[in-house]
């Protein structure tokens, strides 16, 4: 169905054959897991080439439109048969997984092909979810969920930053997660002002810190990505204040999604409230971005942002303020676009938590 639908895209645009080198991309379209594959597209049948790891598990899960080409030696040789079965000259690159340095050697060893940008057509069809896809997304939001909730229950002074992260490993795994999104981020104190802080191996929390954790899980391939800031045994008065002006700000983004509105104007619901309040050069980093295979995958949800959103798009919403050498509050949700507005996947409460 998916491979149909960039067929069909492709058609549009005349870009046969066209190779497709993301594993993520090969997965969307195919359903394949390996960590070694190429899809080459043509307009009425494909080539999967890959090597003999992976030929039994490749063979069993492939479209009948697609034919397994065994790589035996080097992939340029495998590819070079494949454009002389299609009777092609030309050859469709995705921009996105192709470098100067693989371009070159393209160039060099497929002497008499032309080699085109071919864009980024897959991940235009993957910016709208289907049916499957929200649902496992929905399923992986709600394990991160209920990590969320199990960490209240540890979080006290004198555990370890450390000690939190691996904690969240080990529940997303033993509730049938592959591994994390990300390496979480645990930023307790002046460490939760910096937005993408390294949780360190020998802090540990102590009262009256606040605490940053951003983190998700990956589920069937599909990512969740929530952050939640508390408070361990108090508050500081000036963290309160920003926590709100946060909490605001994420609520009128939040009811801002829907469809039609660009990236540009949904950042900037959140962006307003936060530059009014005084702390607009405290957020410095967009507001979201999308989220589904990849943790960050188009569309970026900022403030030059001209694509607007459809319905079945899943974007982060996920605002900040972040005060050096005192702390950072940052709150952040997936939300899936709807007909009418949007369907918040991540449930965890948001008020003022303090906790231990």
């Amino acid at each position: 169905m998916r491979l149909k639908k960039f067929v069909n895209l492709l058609k549009k645009i005349g870009a046969f054959p066209y190779l497709v080198a993301d594993l993520k991309n090969i997965r969307y379209l195919t359903g394949y897991t390996g960590t070694y594959a190429y899809l080459v597209v043509g307009r009425e049948e494909s080539y999967f080439i890959s090597d003999s790891r992976y030929e039994e598990y490749a063979r069993s899960i492939l479209p009948e439109t697609v034919a397994f080409v065994l790589q035996k030696n080097d992939f340029f040789d495998s590819l070079k048969a494949v454009l002389k079965r299609l009777g092609t000259k030309v050859l469709y690159l995705e921009a996105s997984s192709t470098s100067l340095s693989v371009y070159r050697s393209m160039a060099k060893r497929l002497r008499g092909i032309r080699l085109k940008p071919g864009g980024e057509e897959v991940n235009r069809i993957r910016m709208i979810k289907d049916d499957e896809e929200l649902a496992l997304l929905r399923r992986a939001a709600r394990i991160t969920d209920a990590c969320v909730e199990h960490l209240r229950g540890i979080i006290r002074p004198g555990v370890g930053e450390w000690d939190i992260a691996v904690e969240i490993e080990h529940f997303y795994r033993s509730h049938g997660c592959r591994r994390s999104s990300f390496d979480s981020i645990v930023a307790s104190g002046p460490g939760s002002s910096m937005p993408h802080y390294v949780t360190s191996m020998e802090k540990k929390l102590r009262a009256g810190e606040v605490i940053l954790i951003d983190m998700g899980c990956e589920y069937k391939g599909y990512n969740s990505d929530l952050t939640r800031t508390m408070f361990v045994r108090s508050v500081d008065p000036r963290l309160e204040r920003i926590y709100r002006i946060v909490k605001k700000a994420q609520e009128e983004a939040i009811r801002s999604v829907r469809p039609g509105i660009t990236a540009a104007r949904l950042d900037a619901a959140a962006r307003g409230i936060i530059t009014e309040a005084g702390y607009g050069g405290n957020f410095g980093h967009g507001l979201g971005h999308g989220i589904g295979l990849e943790v960050h995958e188009p569309p970026a949800v900022k403030m030059t942002g001209d694509l607007k959103l459809k319905k079945n798009m899943a974007i982060t919403v996920e605002p900040g303020i972040y005060l050096p050498g005192i702390g950072g509050v940052r709150i952040e949700d997936m939300v899936a676009v709807t007909a009418a507005g949007c369907e918040v996947l991540t449930e965890s409460p948001k008020d003022i938590i303090v906790i231990g």
